[in-house]
């Protein structure tokens, strides 16, 4: 089963479908629509419900979708059929339940195909599909349709891309091969690839990630744009940087069916059917962790407050010595005060009361004069 080689985008819903319904002298049958979400099923009712999205956005130049979905030449479906594959190709391309569709079926000498008409505009608040790499989106899809559904394989794949890891350290290998496991990093990679397999969409990415014990954190900025994930294992943090090229965000929602409500519903903590969506606005599963950087940052911070308190202490028990040396000093002050104060006490009474033997010699002069205390 083929897409188109490139799927279209267009401003007026009227002439598309004008032309999908249009019988020709090559059709074995009158195009017919066949299934999708709408209520009419001839030219103007489809045309007045489409514009009915057009109206809830202005601003948006073409809100037309047009693909189609063919069978190689041999092969058939009935309708029911076909109506289960698209339903099912639709849902994996990221349109929602209110994205107004329909699909018409042709068929002709070449085979079987079926005209995919939608709006990208969400009849349901006006949201607008955008549809990123959804050429090559479309290719995978179409191949896991053929497995899913035992069609015939003809969906042409480019070469697998390669996995751009990071080497893990020589101290990582030499603990690898000492205990017999993969280091914690080459765990994460072989997660990682294996929780991509089969272009999950982003909640079954996260969903996978979850029973494998990993934890993530979607690191989105104010503007609402995905700037990649952050993951934690085994209470290590690593950064998708740490990882590889495979891991950072630019090319990692290319092994994604990435649909942008997706990231919508991890924002708003929207619980989905298929897969539950944490509750935290940015979500953070398991028990974060702080990165081996950040640890040995916090140990420094800790030692350096350590320190400071150990100078603090001995400086106090410095200024503690010093004032009590200074108190020492001032009681020895006073003492030595008090001394000489009963000196002075002690010489003015000797003056008064002389020696009788003196008083012929210090008759003419007072005593008192010739006395000197030097301080």
């Amino acid at each position: 089963m083929k897409g188109m080689q490139k799927i279209k985008r267009g401003k007026s819903f009227s002439g598309v479908v004008l032309y999908v319904l249009k019988p020709g002298s090559h059709h074995r049958t009158v195009p017919e629509v066949i299934g999708g979400n709408m209520t009419g099923d001839c030219s103007q009712e489809l045309i007045d419900e489409f514009n009915l999205t057009k109206e809830l956005r202005s601003d948006v130049a073409k809100p037309v979708w047009h693909n189609s979905l063919r069978l190689p030449q041999g092969e058939s479906l009935t309708n029911e059929q076909w109506k289960r594959i698209a339903d099912d190709y639709m849902k994996r391309m990221g349109f929602g339940d209110t994205h107004l569709r329909c699909y018409v079926l042709h068929d002709d000498q070449a085979g079987q195909h079926i005209h995919i008409i939608a709006s990208r505009i969400d009849l349901n608040g006006g949201k607008l599909y955008l549809g990123k790499n959804e050429n090559l989106i479309s290719t995978r899809i179409i191949s896991e349709l053929e497995t899913r559904y035992g069609l015939i394989e003809t969906a042409q794949h480019k070469k697998p891309r390669q996995v751009k890891r990071r080497k893990i350290s020589r101290n990582e290998e030499m603990l690898s091969r000492r205990t017999g496991i993969p280091s914690p990093k080459e765990a994460l990679q072989q997660i990682l690839d294996k929780s991509l397999a089969n272009t999950p969409d982003l909640l079954t990415f996260i969903k996978r990630l979850e029973e494998a014990e990993v934890g993530w954190t979607a690191n989105v900025a104010s503007t609402g744009k995905m700037n990649g994930f952050s993951f934690e294992y085994t209470g290590i943090a690593f950064k998708a940087s740490q990882l590889g090229k495979s891991y950072l965000w630019a090319n990692l929602q290319k092994q994604l069916n990435y649909n942008p409500d997706h990231l919508e519903a991890l924002r708003k903590g929207i619980q989905t059917k298929e897969v539950p969506v944490p509750a935290e606005p940015i979500a953070r599963t398991v028990a974060q962790s702080e990165s081996i950087s950040e640890k040995i940052a916090g140990l420094e911070v800790r030692l350096r407050e350590d320190r400071r308190n150990e100078i603090v202490e001995k400086i106090l028990q410095k200024n503690a010595v010093q004032q009590q040396k200074h108190l020492l000093f001032l009681r020895w002050l006073a003492s030595l005060k008090q001394f000489i104060k009963l000196l002075r006490s002690y010489g003015k009474s000797i003056l008064h009361k002389p020696y009788p033997g003196f008083s012929k010699l210090y008759a003419t002069r007072p005593l008192h004069k010739e006395i000197k205390i030097h301080l």
